[in-house]
């Protein structure tokens, strides 16, 4: 009777073991399963957070682009305001009626004629570029002598050597009662004579 007992105890045991095991199994394939949509859902979420950091810097430099831009393109259509006031004022009409006319009140009328003034102040105050005028070269001397006049050189680099000296003149006064003495002049018939004959014997 033991024998038999303890036999039919055993499989219900070994049974009780398989189950447990399988359940086991169960929940850990169930465990991955769900750590694997958690893993999917904290990657999504950090993708999102990146792309939403993306974004708002984007957002924020353009925001800050369209700023500078309505500052510039405000401060023109101001001075334009401003000029259209003062050339209402410059008709001869008092201050109320120009604001009257233009749909201002007469302090923001005045306060178009002072930022007027103000900028027109601060442009005559400006420093103004000065053009500097460019120093006169002497013109080029061919190997002719004749100058070139269409292609100067810089003041620099002008040879001393190839500009001819001038000619200096000079004259002897007469005596009384005599003639004056006219050096003789290049090419003369003095000078041909003197450059054509070759030079007598010496002693």
């Amino acid at each position: 009777m033991e024998v038999q007992q303890h036999m039919t105890q055993k499989p219900r045991r070994s049974s009780k073991a398989v189950q447990a095991r399988e359940a086991a199994r169960e929940k850990a394939a169930r465990f991955r399963e769900l750590e694997e949509e958690r893993l999917r859902i904290a990657e999504s979420a950090i993708l999102i957070q990146d792309d939403i950091d993306d974004f708002d810097e984007e957002t924020e430099r353009r925001v800050a682009k369209l700023r500078e831009d309505r500052s510039i393109q405000l401060v023109e259509k101001r001075q334009k305001l401003d000029a259209l006031v003062v050339e209402m004022l410059d008709t001869e009409i008092p201050a109320q009626e120009v604001g009257e006319r233009l749909g201002m009140s007469t302090n923001q009328v005045r306060t178009a004629k002072k930022s007027f003034e103000q900028t027109v102040a601060a442009l005559a105050e400006a420093p103004v570029a000065e053009t500097a005028a460019p120093d006169t070269a002497p013109v080029s001397i061919s190997s002719t002598g004749e100058t070139d006049a269409t292609t100067p050189l810089p003041a620099a680099q002008v040879d001393t050597a190839t500009v001819p000296a001038p000619a200096t003149e000079s004259y002897d006064f007469p005596p009384p009662d005599g003639s004056a003495a006219v050096p003789a002049q290049d090419g003369s018939p003095e000078n041909l004579q003197v450059s054509t004959l070759p030079p007598g014997p010496t002693g």
